[in-house]
């Protein structure tokens, strides 16, 4: 009789509870948007994304067209890419959660983290690294270079991208290919090169390589990251979908070894929703023990970039997150309450921003039209509750 009890009492606390009955007219027009777009970009062979917007009871993950050029396998939602430099939000996070944990200033100079070796290097060709600090670097105001830029280190990975590159060689042709581009937290310039010596500084202080210092700092396992992983440094999880085909134009990248964009300019594999859930948790600072980082992360540097978030707008709403060169992104809305991100599988197709562009507007009309409102973000993200949930005085 007591059992019986228990489960008649255990269905009726079910029944009571609110189902998740999804946004099927919404999810359709989403996937419609992706079916349409990769019409539109017929280089790449396939398309996935995901949103996630509670107030619309909408979760939900899509794909459109196939993983790889060629082959019948469809795109699905649960296959992974390389997403570049959408891993400068996961460096810049881990950067963050060390200066929480006291063991490093954000304004702590450069010249304190790096070898005699590196610093003479870097201030033989003009740079001054013991005035550029840390938070410069990670907001790209530090007066950095970039070896990326120009020509010729595209031309050097198209030799040969098989070549194993290291941290060591991208920063000496820094010092080879490019010059200051300002002094210290005097201008933006945009700068890979920048994030490789914050890889370096990173594993210098946790004594990690950089893959697993990230994973431990930001925590991927209470943000319930599944698919995530520093390509080479980790171990494919469990939870990892198949790896979908990448382009730049009509080369097929995927197996190029990828050392080439690997120590903190990029180097992570994801699928979209795990992108899509990273971005929403750094900005509702669950990342973080103390609201006040996350005002840190979002407020520092300048427009249109902060510590490792770059800030755009669409339609009339401030959109926070990032993008990487092989077309991924990941952004968070505050004011719709909605994450996207997703990933198109060639670089040479429209930019990752219009189809993040188009589901914004796509959850934005969908709200306004079920409670008759449209919200327009302020320029500042909502302050959060801390890690633990509880509000924080900060």
């Amino acid at each position: 009789m007591r059992h019986r009890l228990i489960t008649i009492l255990t269905i009726l606390i079910l029944a009571a509870l609110p189902a998740w009955a999804g946004n099927p007219s919404l999810e359709a027009e989403l996937q419609k948007i992706l079916e349409t777009f990769l019409t539109q970009n017929p280089t790449a062979p396939g398309v996935s994304a995901a949103a996630i917007c509670p107030e619309l009871n909408l979760d939900w993950s899509g794909a459109a067209g196939a993983a790889a050029h060629g082959a019948p396998a469809p795109m699905t939602a649960s296959h992974t890419f390389r997403i570049a430099s959408n891993t400068k939000t996961y460096v810049a996070a881990a950067f963050l959660r060390l200066a929480e944990q006291d063991r490093i200033s954000l304004e702590d100079p450069v010249s304190k983290y790096i070898s005699a070796e590196r610093k003479a290097s870097l201030d033989g060709d003009g740079y001054d690294t013991a005035a550029m600090t840390l938070a410069q670097v990670l907001s790209h105001t530090a007066g950095l270079g970039d070896h990326t830029s120009g020509e010729e280190y595209e031309k050097r990975i198209l030799s040969d991208p098989a070549y194993k590159w290291t941290r060591g060689e991208q920063l000496r042709l820094l010092v080879e290919l490019a010059d200051p581009v300002g002094k210290p937290g005097e201008k933006y310039q945009y700068s890979d090169s920048g994030y490789v010596l914050l890889g370096g500084i990173l594993e210098r202080i946790t004594g990690k390589r950089l893959g697993p210092a990230v994973r431990e700092l930001v925590d991927y396992e209470s943000l319930g990251l599944q698919a995530t992983f520093w390509e080479y440094m980790e171990e494919t999880p469990e939870g990892a979908g198949p790896r979908a085909h990448q382009y730049l134009g009509e080369r097929d990248v995927t197996d190029w070894y990828a050392s080439y964009d690997l120590y903190g300019g990029g180097g992570i594999v994801t699928d979209s929703r795990d992108l899509a859930l990273f971005m929403r948790k750094v900005l509702e600072g669950e990342v973080f023990e103390n609201a006040a980082t996350l005002e840190k992360m979002t407020m520092r540097g300048t427009l249109p970039y902060r510590l490792g978030l770059m800030v755009k707008e669409c339609g009339g709403y401030l959109l926070y997150g990032h993008q990487g060169f092989l077309n991924t992104f990941a952004f968070h809305v505050p004011a719709l309450d909605l994450t996207v991100g997703g990933g198109i599988l060639n670089h040479d197709s429209a930019n990752g921003f219009d189809l993040a562009c188009r589901m914004v507007e796509a959850v934005a009309a969908s709200r306004e039209s079920s409670n008759g409102t449209a919200a327009k973000d302020s320029p500042k993200v909502p302050r959060p509750e801390s890690r633990t949930g509880h509000p924080t005085n900060e």
